[in-house]
C-alpha cells in the first residue's frame, strides 16, 4: 500500500502483484483520491529466463477508452489498441508498470554490482505506444524517512520523457519505498510512497 500524491490531490494506492504456479503473473497499480479512481493499471503476463514477461498492459480511464499494448512474443512484435504502428518485441522488454518489480529483481541478484555511478537498462513500452530506453542510474544511499534506501533516477533526455526517481529498500528484497514520476509536459508529477507497516 502507497500513498499517492498527484499535484495537489491525495489518497492511496495499492500495488499487487499476483505470481501463479505456471509461471504466470498479474500486476495491477490501483489509486483512489476521496474515494474516485484516478489510477488503474493492469500488466499480465509470463516469467522467462529474463524476468519479468508482459503479455498485455492496459491502462484504464474514467470515460474514456482503455489503452493497450500487446506483447505478441510469438509474432516478435508489439502492437498497441490505438496506434496503428508496431515496435520489435526484444528480451527483457518492460511495460510502465512492471518496470517497477523488474528493476528490484535485477539490484536483488547481485546487489554488490550496484553501486553509485552504476547503471540498470530497461526497454519501457507504454500503453499509448511509445517504447524508449530508460537507464536508472544509481545515486546512492538514501533515506525515505527512517529507512536506508538505494536511490536511482532516470533522467530525461528528450522533451516527451518522463523522469523517473526511485528509492529501493535493500533490506526487503529492494521493493520500491518512493515512486516520483515527472511529467514531461510540465503536468502535476505521480508520487507514491510505502505505507508505513505495509
Amino acid at each position: 500500500r502507497y500513498q499517492l500524491t498527484r499535484g495537489i490531490a491525495s489518497g492511496d494506492a495499492l500495488l499487487s502483484w499476483s505470481p501463479n504456479e505456471q509461471q504466470r503473473y498479474e500486476l495491477k497499480l490501483e489509486g483512489f483520491v476521496a474515494g474516485i479512481s484516478v489510477l488503474d493499471w493492469v500488466s499480465a503476463g509470463a516469467i522467462d529466463n529474463a524476468g519479468i514477461a508482459p503479455d498485455r498492459f492496459v491502462i484504464r480511464r474514467r470515460g474514456r477508452d482503455s489503452q493497450a499494448a500487446n506483447f505478441q512474443r510469438d509474432a516478435g512484435k508489439i502492437t498497441f489498441s490505438g496506434p496503428m504502428h508496431e515496435v520489435p518485441l526484444v528480451a527483457g522488454v518492460q511495460d510502465r508498470l512492471t518496470w517497477m518489480l523488474q528493476l528490484p529483481a535485477v539490484i536483488e541478484a547481485a546487489p554488490q554490482r550496484f553501486g553509485a555511478g552504476a547503471s540498470v537498462v530497461l526497454m519501457v513500452i507504454g500503453a499509448r505506444g511509445g517504447a524508449d530506453v530508460w537507464t536508472f542510474n544509481v545515486i546512492g544511499a538514501d533515506r525515505v524517512g527512517d529507512i536506508a534506501a538505494l536511490k536511482l533516477v532516470r533522467e530525461a533526455r528528450k522533451p516527451r520523457d518522463v523522469q523517473a526517481e526511485v528509492w529501493l529498500d535493500p533490506a526487503r528484497g529492494h521493493i520500491p519505498l518512493r515512486a516520483v514520476l515527472s511529467q514531461p509536459d510540465g503536468g502535476a508529477s505521480l508520487e507514491l510512497q510505502l505505507q508505513t507497516g505495509s
